[in-house]
């Protein structure tokens, strides 16, 4: 929604333009809807999955036009200046400005909910059968009130509180200067002002989100009994302290496990339900040994390195707009959606990069894990908690300096076959693709296109994660030689030494143009 002010005092609001802007969303919310109710009474047929495959690709592509136009509508469209005008400038970038400024793309991704459920519904009516034929626990599909009770909680409240929550606290420190009576702000200084501020408040948010977010999603303590043991015990053994060991309840939903908080007062592990009614208990241990990864190797505190960087390369990124933009005369706005799609791309290809060696190191640390169980107890469990600060010299075989507890500890063929299990099952709750489907050559236009949106899909699906097959084949390679293992050790500390000196030139640059 930022934009210069003067801007949108001047631009009188286009009420076609604007119309087109919310039939735009009004037409795919209605489409779509319109396909998932033919689906659902056609589920008997004979091309029914073919067709649903289909729907879902539509529907990703949906999903994805939904922040597309959005940008087009307060770009080009009209919306920009209208809630600008409306509240003002300055206000439009305040925790009432957001709410309303982005309230037509929340309401048509959530609109889509509405068009989906038919279809999803359908799909799960139909897979009672198998779960009756495996012996599995069967549940009725939830009605649509608890379908979009659910989505809302994991899809927007979960993204958009802590949103909130940071705005807020960066207006309040942007505003409490003038509320005690102090002399307004350079205009000059006033950028650096808001850019420390909302840092703050980001950091502020990152280390109390846990705290909201445990009651944003449906959670409780998972009960006592013999599994809750195994875990309070693996906790133990790695030297890992946290809040609560908690049960979060999807009314079956979601196959998932998480960890959330840096803090160990405000720290939390999640088991979804349908992940402990579907998995046995060496396989439950095995993700939960996943999420311990995340504490041990500090991932939370890295993402926080790589966004306070980011933050902070927006400033010199501001100044290169501002220099270049001026010239350009009546193609600003599709320039300015050039810089905004450009910086996206960017950052998702960044951030990805980082999650998925993340993610490959908390795999790592579970088939270590579940390695060590079979092989023999840690020798010192604070040990694990060494990484990324002390580190302790281990010789052998000419190695260089490692970490104490890798360097004790490998991925073995037990511990990556238990995580492999452990990985596959939950590929097949979350019906997730363990091989990503690759472009048929049988010279069949229609199956190539189709193909190769399969591709896109699980791409996107990938992206952060890694797909399920390169993670369980990257185990395997692991297992064939410890060495290996170590090799992998040094590779992320050369990431994680890459971000430092990330974060370091940023706040250099930041330096330099606030005293030029």
């Amino acid at each position: 929604m930022a934009w210069p002010g003067d801007q949108h005092r001047s631009v009188a609001p286009q009420w076609p333009w604007l119309m087109l802007f919310i039939g735009g969303y009004v037409t795919l919310v209605v489409l779509m809807g319109a396909w998932s109710r033919m689906l659902a009474r056609r589920v008997a047929t004979r091309n029914f999955q073919r067709n649903l495959r289909r729907f879902n690709q539509t529907m990703f592509a949906a999903r994805l036009m939904v922040p597309i136009w959005f940008a087009v509508g307060v770009w080009m469209l009209g919306w920009g200046p209208l809630v600008s005008g409306g509240i003002g400038p300055d206000w439009a970038r305040s925790v009432a400005g957001v709410i309303i400024g982005t309230f037509p793309a929340f309401a048509a991704w959530m609109g889509l909910w509405w068009s989906q459920y038919p279809a999803d519904r359908a799909l799960r009516e139909q897979s009672l059968l198998m779960d009756w034929d495996n012996e599995l626990p069967l549940h009725q599909p939830p009605p649509f009130r608890s379908y979009f009770s659910s989505n809302l909680r994991l899809q927007v409240l979960f993204t958009v509180v802590p949103v909130l929550m940071i705005v807020g606290v960066r207006d309040i420190m942007m505003h409490l200067p003038y509320w005690l009576g102090a002399s307004p702000t350079d205009a000059r200084a006033e950028p650096v002002v808001e850019l420390g501020s909302s840092i703050f408040a980001a950091a502020v948010v990152f280390l109390i989100a846990p705290e909201v977010l445990r009651r944003v999603l449906s959670t409780c303590p998972l009960p006592a009994g013999p599994l809750r043991q195994r875990l309070e015990g693996l906790c133990r053994q790695s030297g890992i302290k946290y809040r609560q060991i908690l049960l979060w309840r999807t009314e079956n939903n979601v196959g998932n496990a998480a960890v959330m908080g840096v803090l160990p007062f405000m720290r939390y592990v999640l088991l979804s339900d349908l992940l402990l009614e579907r998995m046995t208990d060496e396989e439950i241990e095995a993700v939960f040994a996943h999420e311990l990864g995340h504490i041990v190797h500090r991932h939370m505190a890295w993402y926080g390195v790589f966004f306070v960087a980011l933050l902070l390369l927006i400033l010199p990124l501001q100044k290169a707009v501002d220099l270049f933009l001026p010239n350009i005369g009546p193609a600003t706005n599709v320039w300015l959606l050039m810089v905004v799609f450009g910086s996206a791309g960017g950052f998702l290809l960044a951030f990805g990069a980082l999650s998925r060696r993340c993610e490959r190191q908390a795999d790592v640390y579970a088939a270590r894990t579940m390695q060590m169980i079979k092989t023999g107890p840690m020798a010192n469990p604070a040990e694990a908690l060494l990484f990324p600060g002390q580190l302790a010299a281990v010789t052998g075989g000419g190695a260089s300096p490692v970490l104490a507890y890798e360097a004790r500890s490998y991925v073995g063929p037990y511990g990556a076959k238990v995580f492999a299990s452990a990985l596959r099952r939950v590929a097949a709750i979350n019906n997730i693709p363990i091989n990503p489907r690759s472009e048929p050559h049988d010279g069949d236009i229609a199956a190539r296109v189709t193909a190769f949106v399969d591709s896109m899909v699980d791409l996107a699906n990938h992206w952060f994660h890694g797909s399920i097959s390169g993670r369980m084949e990257y185990l395997e390679h692991l297992a064939a030689d410890p060495r290996l293992t170590l090799g992998f050790d040094r590779r992320m500390l050369a990431v994680y030494a890459t971000l430092l000196l990330v974060l370091f030139s940023s706040v250099a640059m930041t330096v330099i143009i606030c005293l030029s």
